[in-house]
């Protein structure tokens, strides 16, 4: 028979190292993002409102992937606090995992923002 695994052996090594590398890797595509939208909606660096109408959709999609990456950075920085204090257990640490795990899923693959609208990078 087969050993059931612990949660312990669900958890990534270096977990906290490996949030913040994907924190910044995450910061980056947002950054893009932004670029991609404001050369959709902005002119002479100022938006226009037309535009931003007209480009609804991407713009919605860029509010929910910069919501998604704080979202990131503040349970990162939630788990870095627990940590320096010597209170960041397993609960908490896959709680963190799981957490990156699906946000960073769905800012590669796709973010629902209603029923029928996904937001996907391009």
């Amino acid at each position: 028979m087969a050993e059931t695994p612990s949660s312990g052996d669900a958890l990534l090594p270096d977990l906290i190292a490996t949030c913040r590398d994907s924190l910044a890797a995450a910061d980056r595509f947002v950054a893009d993002a932004k670029h991609a939208l404001s050369n959709f909606v902005a002119d002479e660096g100022r938006v226009s409102g037309a535009a931003l109408e007209q480009h609804q959709f991407a713009a919605h999609g860029y509010a929910w992937m910069a919501t998604y990456v704080e979202a990131l950075r503040q349970t990162l920085g939630w788990a870095e606090r627990l940590d320096g204090e010597g209170r960041l257990g397993e609960r908490e640490a896959l709680q963190v995992q799981i957490v990156f795990g699906e946000y960073l899923a769905q800012l590669a693959g796709g973010i629902a923002m209603s029923q029928g609208e996904v937001a996907r990078p391009s």
